[in-house]
């Protein structure tokens, strides 16, 4: 079969037939937690995104939110290289992206070059108009053998407001600064000779705002958790 015809087949499956067809499963689905799964048909592979075994009021109000704004997130950086495709929406809770042949930066050894290019990436997306939102533990980073950069996960991404809209965008603003600490944080944590005197300055004084965002995105987790399954 062709790879056309491979993924045509797999456009055409149902949740049922694509967790059949699913080689790997990246995470594993809980209370608030998606199932993410490598599928497969031929040689054309696909990443599943599924909040189908979710319950309750997430699977019926807050799951079909997150599909949606990973979904626009994706629509929106589709000219970005290193960020992948929006393939299709299965269903309100459920998505097709595309595969990104990487692992998490942790488990490689990436060059120096790879975070120049990863450090261009991020600021692709952020020109574009969107802040991931979600990169501080720095497992959406991934690199590939041949040291090309992915970013993944947009489900938290914040989309820059209208130039009219002043206080958004000073959020909207906040969140870029989020994001390129997390960068350093991540050449700290792997390649410190990369780290410049003023980021290591910056990131001993930790703004105000990284601190109440980090706090209240716990609590809302802590919570989003323990009333998830009640109906």
């Amino acid at each position: 079969m062709s790879p056309a015809a491979d993924r045509a087949a797999l456009l055409c499956m149902t949740r049922h037939e694509l967790h059949a067809a699913a080689r790997q499963y990246f995470k594993t689905a809980g209370p608030t937690e998606p199932e993410v799964a490598l599928v497969e048909h031929g040689d054309t592979r696909l990443v599943f995104k599924d909040y189908g075994r979710a319950r309750g009021w997430f699977a019926r109000i807050i799951a079909p939110i997150l599909i949606a704004r990973e979904a626009s997130g994706l629509v929106h950086l589709h000219h970005v290289a290193g960020v992948p495709q929006l393939v299709r929406r299965v269903d309100r809770r459920g998505l097709l992206i595309e595969y990104c042949p990487g692992v998490p930066w942790g488990q490689a050894k990436p060059s120096e070059a790879a975070y120049g290019r990863l450090a261009d990436l991020l600021a692709m997306i952020h020109r574009a108009g969107i802040a991931h939102g979600d990169l501080r533990g720095g497992g959406n980073f991934l690199v590939d053998d041949n040291d090309r950069p992915y970013i993944v996960d947009f489900v938290a991404r914040v989309k820059r407001g209208s130039a009219w809209n002043l206080v958004w965008n000073w959020v909207f603003t906040r969140f870029v600064d989020a994001d390129n600490s997390a960068l350093v944080k991540l050449r700290a944590r792997h390649a410190p000779h990369l780290v410049s005197l003023a980021e290591k300055q910056a990131m001993a004084h930790r703004g105000r705002f990284e601190r109440l965002a980090r706090s209240a995105g716990e609590t809302i987790r802590r919570a989003t958790r323990h009333f998830a399954t009640r109906d």
